[in-house]
């Protein structure tokens, strides 16, 4: 089996050039680049990751759980992937969740990654559950360098990235009660998520701050998946509402839809505030959908950056919160 001295003498470069390549391309010159890469394939060269990491003790292999597929998690993991691999490291990413449910997947990898020495540190998103709380807590019992993002850990050890989700639920309340509003419909998502939670507290506890209380026939719970949400909506009774804070984007076009066949349009008989500002949609809807937008890629970003210092052994804060920023449009402006 041909190895990174095999590769550096076809290649006619050092053995610290193929090593340096190996770890990051764009660290060697173009030249040296292609002849190196070039070598490679005709020895086909594979590196021994088992070998290196019981060379260097380090696997440069970070893990990050996820509960599902929705765009929130393919959106942010693209940057921190992108950071990640800039700095050298690869990430294997596993679902915690069955395809977009609730209910655990018990999956061995999780397993075996969780008692591996093979990880360099765990990025996790937790659901409000006790599976996953759990899950959380075993890691970091075996694993100092766990990073939990969307999500407030048990252990007050671990550092975390939150959305203000809990402030822009706030900020929604006091826009609608600046315009006149005095009778509002809260549409709910899934309580399992941190998101949907502090969304819903936010805006009650805003509205209370107007001396406004929403009574309990006023609020829907309901769901972020359209699919589950339109036949929940077009069979409910709707109060008298004259604002709608809809708990994302796919809840609000299911509400949309809903509300046009009872007969309702939206700006002339309701305004609505959304989450997520879903750019592949909620701006070419009718009306177009106001909505708080979540700084994806740069916490992403930010992630990755907290990850890596972490690894380096550097200090993080407990806590890093990213605020939303409100996208108005058509339906709310």
């Amino acid at each position: 089996m041909p190895n990174q001295r095999d590769v550096a003498k076809a290649a006619g470069v050092s053995t610290a050039s193929v090593s340096r390549y190996l770890a990051n391309p764009e660290s060697v010159s173009p030249v040296r680049s292609k002849r190196i890469q070039k070598a490679i394939e005709s020895l086909s060269y594979k590196v021994d990751t088992a070998a290196q990491t019981l060379k260097t003790g380090r696997s440069h292999h970070i893990s990050i759980f996820i509960p599902g597929s929705a765009p929130f998690y393919w959106m942010i993991m693209q940057s921190i992937q992108q950071r990640l691999s800039e700095a050298g490291y690869y990430s294997s990413v596993l679902f915690t969740r069955q395809f977009d449910s609730a209910i655990p997947y018990n999956n061995s990898m999780v397993h075996k990654l969780v008692y591996s020495n093979q990880i360099e540190a765990f990025i996790i998103f937790p659901l409000l559950t006790g599976e996953d709380q759990a899950l959380t807590n075993s890691i970091r019992r075996l694993h100092e360098r766990v990073l939990v993002v969307d999500s407030i850990p048990e252990d007050e050890r671990i550092p975390h990235l939150l959305f203000d989700n809990y402030g822009a639920g706030k900020q929604a309340a006091f826009e609608m009660a600046k315009k006149g509003h005095k009778k509002f419909l809260l549409l709910t998502g899934d309580d399992i998520f941190r998101s949907s939670v502090d969304r819903k507290t936010g805006f009650l506890d805003g509205l209370k701050e107007e001396g406004i209380e929403i009574p309990e026939d006023n609020i829907i719970h309901t769901s972020f998946t359209a699919a589950v949400a339109f036949p929940q909506l077009i069979n409910s009774i709707l109060p008298d509402f004259t604002a709608v804070l809809a708990p994302n984007d796919t809840t609000a076009i299911a509400f949309l839809r809903a509300a046009q066949m009872k007969g309702l349009s939206c700006p002339k008989d309701f305004q609505l505030v959304s989450f997520d500002n879903n750019r592949e949609y909620s701006p070419y809807t009718t009306p177009s959908i106001t909505s708080f937008e979540q700084p994806l890629y740069d916490a992403g970003l930010k992630v990755a950056e907290l990850t890596l210092a972490m690894i380096e052994g550097t200090e993080l804060p407990l806590r890093t919160t990213f605020p939303l920023k409100l996208i108005k449009r058509e339906s709310f402006h």
